[in-house]
C-alpha cells in the first residue's frame, strides 16, 4: 500500500512539474486529455466496425464465388466447344489468305 501511495505521489509531482514547465492550465490539460481519449475510443470503434463489415463482405464474396463456379466452368466448356468447332474453318481461312498473298 505504501508503494502505491509513493508511486501516486511521484506521478502527481511529475504531472505538476510538467504542467508548470510547459505553462499549461490543469483544467485545459485534463479537458484536452479527456477529448483525446474520447476521440481515440471513437476511432478504434470505427476501425472495429469497419473490420466487422469487411469480414461480412468477405464471407458474402466467398459465397457468391461458390455459386458462380459452375457458371464459369460451363462458360469455359462452351468456349472450348466453340473453338473446337471453328478451328478447322479458321485454319481454312488462314490457308486461303496465305494463298492469296503469294
Amino acid at each position: 500500500m505504501k508503494n502505491i501511495l509513493k508511486i501516486m505521489g511521484i506521478s502527481a509531482a511529475g504531472l505538476a512539474t510538467y504542467l508548470y514547465v510547459n505553462k499549461k492550465d490543469p483544467k485545459n490539460f485534463f479537458k484536452n486529455l479527456s477529448t483525446d481519449a474520447k476521440e481515440s475510443f471513437e476511432r478504434s470503434k470505427r476501425v472495429n466496425d469497419s473490420r466487422k463489415s469487411l469480414q461480412k463482405n468477405i464471407q458474402k464474396l466467398q459465397q457468391e464465388l461458390k455459386k458462380s463456379t459452375p457458371v464459369i466452368e460451363q462458360l469455359q466448356k462452351d468456349i472450348n466447344d466453340f473453338q473446337f468447332k471453328t478451328s478447322p474453318r479458321i485454319d481454312m481461312i488462314k490457308d486461303r489468305i496465305n494463298h492469296l498473298q503469294k
